[in-house]
């Protein structure tokens, strides 16, 4: 069975499946801040501090996916674009995986 489906419209349902995850990440934020300030707990501002390392960590290891993907291609002297998505999401995680080791190792010091 063939579906083949437009890209005008697939673009739209992912741009609105997208719209709605952040929407309900960022109001599940705020009720839980809300929440916070009237319960008088503290509010952990330091959660966000670490966004630039798990970013930087994750861009580093889709780019050494693609590059991994890209030699394994050359090397093997056939198309193998399977390769491509595998091992991007494979050492993308891999950096995440780094980064929280890298996280973990920073406040267990402090």
């Amino acid at each position: 069975m063939n579906l083949i489906v437009d890209p005008g419209a697939l673009f739209t349902i992912i741009a609105i499946v997208a719209g709605l995850t952040i929407m309900l990440f960022l109001r599940s934020r705020h009720v839980e801040r809300m929440l916070q300030l009237q319960l008088g707990l503290p509010i952990d501002e330091q959660s966000g501090d670490n966004f630039a390392l798990k970013l930087g960590s994750l861009s580093i290891g889709i780019g050494v996916g693609i590059l991994v993907a890209y030699v394994l291609e050359y090397l093997l002297s056939r198309s193998t674009e399977e390769l491509y998505p595998a091992l991007m999401f494979l050492f993308g995680g891999l950096g995440l995986v780094i980064s929280y080791v890298i996280i973990r190792s920073v406040k267990e010091k402090v």
